[in-house]
C-alpha cells in the first residue's frame, strides 16, 4: 500500500482575530463574571485548552460565547495556566498548582486572550474600563506559537 502525506500550511487554519486583554482580575471566573454582568455577554466555561509544552500538559481555562445577533463566536483564554507536574510525587497536591508558561509567551503582559472567530472588522463586545486596562489587537502572523490556538 502506498502511503501519502498531506502537507497543510498552518495559515490555512488562521481564520480568527486575536486580541490581548490586560486585566486586574487574575481569576478567570471572576473576570468572565464581570464581563457578563457589565457588557451583557454570555460567556460560559467550556473545555480547557490542553497544550503540551516541553513535555508537560498545561491546562488553559477557556470560555466561549456565540453572539446570536451577529453569529460571531468569541473565546476568552487565560494566557497563564496550571500544569500537572508528573515528575513530582503523585500523592501531594503541590504539582497541581505549578504555574505553566504562557500560551503565547510573546505577549505575557496580557493575562487574557480574546479569540474572535471572524475575519471582518468586528465591534468588540467589551471596552477598556475599570477592570480592563488594555485591549490590543495582536498580529497573528508574527506569533511563533499561534498553532496552540488552533482548535
Amino acid at each position: 500500500m502506498i502511503m501519502k502525506t498531506l502537507m497543510m500550511d498552518e495559515a490555512d487554519f488562521l481564520d480568527f482575530q486575536l486580541f490581548g486583554i490586560a486585566s486586574n482580575f487574575s481569576d478567570p471566573a471572576q473576570f468572565v463574571f464581570h464581563l457578563n454582568r457589565v457588557y451583557e455577554t454570555q460567556f460560559s466555561r467550556c473545555q480547557d485548552l490542553d497544550v503540551k509544552i516541553e513535555g508537560e500538559v498545561s491546562y488553559y481555562p477557556t470560555f466561549e460565547w456565540e453572539d446570536c445577533q451577529s453569529g460571531i463566536l468569541y473565546y476568552i483564554i487565560k494566557n497563564a495556566a496550571y500544569s500537572l507536574n508528573s515528575s513530582e510525587n503523585e500523592r501531594t497536591l503541590s504539582g497541581l498548582f505549578d504555574v505553566a508558561p504562557p500560551i503565547i509567551p510573546q505577549f505575557k503582559q496580557y493575562n487574557y486572550l480574546l479569540k474572535v472567530m471572524d475575519l471582518d472588522d468586528v465591534q468588540l463586545p467589551m471596552q477598556e474600563g475599570a477592570y480592563i486596562q488594555k485591549i490590543v489587537p495582536l498580529e497573528i502572523d508574527h506569533i511563533k506559537t499561534i498553532n496552540r490556538l488552533i482548535f
